[in-house]
């Protein structure tokens, strides 16, 4: 399957370049809680992030969930995939793994695949180099209303020697025709300081009928 497929970025993350369409980041009401809140209204998708981080780009994307050996998109087919990318960093640097780095994304299952679509497959260690080295340290099944998928977190290591975590939320709907993904990493130390704040935005994150 075809997702993201031409892109060289480090695995945890599998970023793809956007342009800032319009941020949708709202006051968590009017005192100060914290948090402020990503959304998109079209597909009733929001979550919350600490008021201390930036988004960096939101908006639709130009890639697409489909087979590898006809990635044409049928006629009809909803052809508007969504991401909204965020980070930690003081700098505003994205590439930075010394800091929490994340992105929320919503995609449309051609489908053709929906009969065959396996969540776990959709992780970024699957069918990379170097995939024996990577160990997985949390498997969970979840289950929002009408989706379901899987939380899995991973560490590998970088080139340069670097130990680092990726920790992916990945949930369709029932009829499979979307797919839910909600991403963090950073290194290894960055993840155990921040694994509370991003269990509570995995925990937060919210599908509306």
């Amino acid at each position: 399957m075809r997702l993201n497929g031409d892109m060289r970025l480090p695995s945890w993350a599998r970023v793809v370049p956007l342009v800032l369409v319009a941020t949708a980041v709202l006051a968590a009401g009017c005192g100060r809680s914290g948090y402020q809140y990503v959304e998109n209204d079209a597909e009733n998708v929001f979550i919350k992030i600490p008021e201390g981080w930036d988004v960096v780009s939101e908006g639709n994307v130009d890639f697409a969930l489909t087979p590898d050996d006809n990635p044409q998109v049928l006629p009809g087919e909803r052809l508007l995939p969504w991401r909204a990318q965020f980070d930690a960093s003081p700098e505003r640097d994205p590439f930075s793994l010394d800091y929490v780095a994340g992105f929320v994304e919503v995609q449309p299952v051609d489908r053709r695949m929906r009969s065959d679509l396996n969540l776990v497959s959709l992780f970024p260690f699957n069918g990379t180099a170097g995939e024996d080295e990577i160990e997985v340290v949390r498997h969970d099944l979840v289950t929002v209303g009408d989706i379901s998928g899987h939380r899995i977190a991973w560490k590998q290591v970088t080139p340069d020697g670097q130990e680092i975590v990726g920790d992916h939320l990945v949930m369709a709907n029932s009829l499979k025709s979307v797919v839910y993904t909600v991403g963090f990493g950073c290194t290894a130390g960055c993840y155990a300081a921040n694994t509370a704040e991003i269990d509570e935005i995995m925990r937060t994150f919210t599908v509306e009928d």
